[in-house]
């Protein structure tokens, strides 16, 4: 089993980020496995999708749509983020994906993708690779 990580700066409050690179970068040593892919925050997220902008910029207006910034959550009496807790909760910190001839195995339009609900902030991604 490998673990790493993969430590990113988003730059913006609400961002997305593709990330396949470098996962794949972690990956390169294994000829057949999985890897999973998940992020120690509890703001941002992990989703697979297409990364075509206008489908990105959707995905983060749709979900401060369902869950408003200015809506009054409890939590926000804390942090002012409530918001992205919602979210993430919902998208979830994780995927898997599996690794076939030392290639992530994802569908033609198929990206890893960081949704940042909460920045800009360091974040870290871990990939656990079991071959």
């Amino acid at each position: 089993m490998l673990i790493d990580e993969i430590e990113l700066d988003t730059n913006y409050r609400f961002q997305a980020i593709d990330i396949t690179q470098f996962v794949e970068e972690k990956i390169k040593s294994v000829t057949n496995g999985i890897a999973l892919i998940s992020v120690k925050h509890t703001t941002c997220c992990i989703t697979i999708n297409e990364a075509e902008k206008g489908l990105l910029n959707d995905l983060i207006e749709q979900y401060i749509r369902l869950f408003p910034v200015d809506f009054r959550y409890k939590h926000n009496e804390i942090d002012n983020n409530g918001h992205a807790h919602l979210i993430c909760s919902l998208v979830g910190n994780s995927r898997t994906v599996n690794i076939s001839h030392g290639k992530l195995d994802l569908g033609t339009w198929q990206r890893i993708i960081l949704l940042e609900f909460d920045g800009p902030r360091k974040r870290k991604v871990q990939v656990t690779v079991i071959p």
